[in-house]
Formats: structure tokens, C-alpha cells, sequence
């Protein structure tokens, strides 16, 4: 095995275990969230039951008037029987009660309304009973008085859970209104869900030994297969391809390249890898044979890659390397240098009111026009409506005769009836010849014949508008 190889087996058993733990844990606490929910969700509509049959049978308005005169009626006193009977009836209710909200002070902040209580409690030891009208003296704080204000306004049921020194309670409470629709209490109750915790603890541990017995079990059954189906072929043919690299190495004969392949039972990928192996071992015995056609070949592409597809002329990568050369003459004393930049007019214009395919045709008449009068010089179009052009010879010393010409034609397509709009085509040319006290290279050349043209076509433009 070679040093710091790490063997697929032990990545793929790595992942494996790593990943079945993250499942494991991701739903365990999605099912613990989800029975958690669910437990929840039972409880609302148990208390939910209870206050709306509850509030079915009290007279809000004669409830009303009790408070006021702190006064029992006799529908207070059957509701109040009503209210202890369902008490007695339901052994996990803590409180059942109507209380009406004074203030949001941290005390004297709630009056007793209703108090329901079981039958020994109401009968027998009577000592912490609660009576119509009593205020409470540090029962509730001032966050929960707010509350209670809330939820007489309201219309909803609202759910909220509470810790006290005897245990934890999920209460339940909604606004008792009258026939006006104001509220004049809260009914709420009291559900003991001390034992929650544990059940839901107790849930948790069961379904996390279910989901860790599952991965184990999915663990295995994954190893064993990968092993069979995965490693132990990629092994085999890791063990030919290496056994064949060492044989190849430095061989001169290349009918003595051949491949031995492993037999693979299974018709898969890894099979498919090994027939592709295979045939590569073919393929590099043809690929000799094949080189020398290839070199003939990449002179082509080359010359391919150098031309701009739509002009025909030389592209920007061609500029760039016959900019290197003249870079180089430059360096070695040459000063006949020349450069001339042509930028078309208006390519927008045609491009947004005839379309693209205009736009095109006017860059090949603009590239057709310019290759005609620098028959003698190399001609670039290194951006999308701007030619370079190098000029060389006849075309370097006549340049200035060479740029009237190609004005004179592009005035002549200005006002020739017989050719399209976009086919009269307009241009600006800069040009600049090297000079040692102002250039130091064809960059500095290029930037002086580039500014030369932008003023000849701001210019034009300026005369255009006059």
C-alpha cells in the first residue's frame, strides 16, 4: 500500500457510520418533536373541551352583575356546582377558575370570580377556598396580569405553560364576554403535565434504541454489499492496473502493452471501467500511429484559433502575439513602426434597429474595406466593431493617402442610393507612428492611436450633429 493511502473501504465504512449517526439523530428528534407535538396538541383539545362546555353554560351577563355587587346569584352558585362537579370529574385538573384582572401592578392585580373545587376541599377543609370578589396578594405577577388583560380582549383560546411549587401546569384560558360583547373575565383551567417530561423522556429512549438497532442493522448490510459489489472489484482492478503500469513503463514495443483484466461478475460501472481499460490499453498503440497526423492537424487548428470567425481576418489572440514580435523589433532598434485603429460608427444603432445580422454584415463591409486599402499590412479585429492594423511597407509610407481613401469611400457609401442603411457604413481611423521620446513600447503606441481615432469620431459626431 503506498504511503498515506487511505484504502476506499475505510472512507466508504467512515461515511457510512457518520451518516447513519446524523440520520439517527435527525429523527430521533423529529419523531420526539413530532409525538411531542402530538401530546401537545391532545392536552389544547382537552382543555379546549372542558372551556367551551364550561363556558356553554354560564349567564355572562348575570356573571356580570355579580362581579359588580359582589353579590352570588343563583345562576352563579349552579354554574360554580357545574364547575366543582366537572372538578371532581377530571382527577389531572390543578385550578379551574374565572378571575377578572384589576391591574398590572406585581400585587392586588386579580379578583376570584369563579374557583371550582372538589368535593373535600369545597366541604371539609375549606381554608384555601377562593370567594367571588377576593383579590390576590402576590399570586400573579405583573407579566401575567398583562396577560390576562390580553386575552379578555381577545376572542381565542390561549395556551401557555406554567412552573409552580407544585409541579407544571399547561393552562389553558379564554375571555368570558357579555351580550355586548365586552369581556368581563377569564375562564381559565389548569391541566397537571408534570409527568410529560418523563413520559416524552421515556418515548425518546425507546425510539432512539429503535432508530440505533435500524442503523446498526442498515450498517452492516450496507458494508457487507459495498465490500462485495464496491471495494473488493475496484481492488482487484486497482491490482491489474498497477501490475500493468509497472509492465509498460519505459516499453518500447507497443504490441507488448496489453491489459489483463480481472473477471467482473457484475455488470456494472466498475465493470465498465475495467473494459474501458481495456480498450485504452488498444487505443494508446493506435494514438502512436496517430501523431503525426495530429501534428499536421494542429498547425490547421492553430491558424483556426488565430482567425476572427466572422471577418476571416486575424483575432485578438493573433494581435497579441504579433504585438510580442513587434515588441521584440522595438527592443532591437526598430523604429518603423505603425499602428492604425478603426472603430465603426453607430454598430449600436444598426444592432437595435435592423438586428444583430446587420450589425454583422456592417463589421465585414467596415473589414472588407479596410483589408482592401492595407492590402499590404496585417489586419486584427480585436473587439467587437475594432480593427488593428500593423502597417508594413507601401501601406506604412502612404498611410496618410491610404486614410483619405478610406474616408473618400465611406463618403461615397454616405449617398449611394442602391445599398441598404446599415450597408453605408461609417468609421473612425487613428493612427500613430513610433516615436523613442514618447513611446517605450506598441502599448504606448496602441494608446496614442486609439485616443487619435476616439477624436476623429468625436468629430464626426460633433459634425453630425450640426
Amino acid at each position: 500500500m503506498e504511503n498515506g493511502k487511505r484504502p476506499l473501504n475505510r472512507s466508504i465504512t467512515a461515511g457510512c457510520v457518520l451518516f447513519i449517526i446524523a440520520l439517527c439523530v435527525l429523527l430521533s428528534l423529529a419523531n420526539l418533536g413530532l409525538y411531542r407535538t402530538f401530546v401537545y396538541n391532545d392536552y389544547r383539545d382537552y382543555i379546549a373541551n372542558i372551556l367551551n362546555y364550561t363556558k356553554s353554560h354560564i349567564d355572562c351577563d348575570d356573571l356580570e352583575t355579580c362581579i359588580k355587587t359582589g353579590e352570588e346569584s343563583d345562576a352563579y352558585k349552579e354554574t360554580l356546582l357545574f364547575m366543582d362537579d366537572l372538578m371532581n370529574h377530571y382527577d389531572d385538573v390543578h385550578y379551574f377558575y374565572a378571575i377578572l384582572p384589576l391591574n398590572t401592578n406585581d400585587t392586588g392585580n386579580t379578583m376570584s370570580v369563579l374557583s371550582a373545587e372538589r368535593y373535600h376541599d369545597r366541604y371539609e377543609d375549606t381554608e384555601g377556598n377562593l370567594y367571588l370578589g377576593w383579590v390576590s396578594d402576590d399570586e400573579y405577577d405583573a407579566e401575567t396580569a398583562a396577560k390576562m388583560f390580553d386575552i379578555m380582549k381577545g376572542n381565542d383560546i390561549v395556551y401557555f405553560e406554567e412552573v409552580t411549587e407544585w409541579g407544571t401546569d399547561y393552562t389553558g384560558a379564554m375571555p368570558l364576554k357579555n351580550s355586548a360583547g365586552k369581556g368581563i373575565a377569564v375562564l381559565a383551567v389548569d391541566i397537571d403535565i408534570s409527568f410529560i417530561n418523563g413520559m416524552i423522556a421515556q418515548y425518546a429512549m425507546v425510539n432512539i434504541g429503535v432508530v440505533v438497532l435500524a442503523g446498526v442493522i442498515f450498517i452492516a448490510l450496507f458494508l457487507f454489499w459495498s465490500r462485495k459489489n464496491i471495494t473488493m472489484p475496484i481492488q482487484e482492478l486497482e491490482q491489474s492496473v498497477v501490475r500493468f503500469a509497472d509492465h509498460s513503463h519505459g516499453q518500447r514495443d507497443t504490441e507488448a502493452l496489453s491489459f489483463d483484466a480481472p473477471e467482473m461478475k457484475k455488470n456494472n460501472e466498475i465493470k465498465s471501467l475495467s473494459n474501458a481499460v481495456a480498450k485504452m490499453t488498444k487505443d494508446m498503440r493506435d494514438y502512436v500511429d496517430g501523431i503525426v497526423n495530429a501534428e499536421k492537424e494542429a498547425a490547421t487548428m492553430q491558424e483556426l484559433a488565430n482567425r476572427d470567425a466572422l471577418t476571416g481576418v486575424r483575432n485578438k489572440t493573433a494581435y497579441d502575439a504579433e504585438a510580442k514580435r513587434v515588441e521584440a523589433a522595438i527592443a532591437n532598434g526598430e523604429t518603423r513602426v505603425g499602428l492604425a485603429i478603426v472603430d465603426l460608427n453607430f454598430l449600436k444603432k444598426i444592432n437595435d434597429t435592423y438586428g444583430h445580422e446587420k450589425g454583422d454584415a456592417a463589421i465585414k463591409r467596415l473589414c472588407q474595406l479596410t483589408c482592401k486599402l492595407f492590402e499590404h499590412s496585417p489586419v486584427f479585429r480585436i473587439g467587437g466593431d475594432e480593427f488593428a492594423i500593423i502597417l508594413r511597407g507601401e501601406d506604412y509610407n502612404h498611410c496618410n493617402e491610404l486614410v483619405d481613401r478610406f474616408y473618400t469611400e465611406t463618403d461615397k457609401m454616405s449617398t449611394d442610393v442602391t445599398l441598404a442603411s446599415w450597408e453605408k457604413i461609417s468609421a473612425a481611423i487613428g493612427v500613430a507612428f513610433y516615436d523613442s521620446t514618447l513611446d517605450n513600447g506598441l502599448d504606448s503606441l496602441f494608446r496614442r492611436a486609439d485616443q487619435a481615432m476616439y477624436e476623429k469620431k468625436k468629430a464626426m459626431n460633433a459634425l453630425r450633429a450640426d
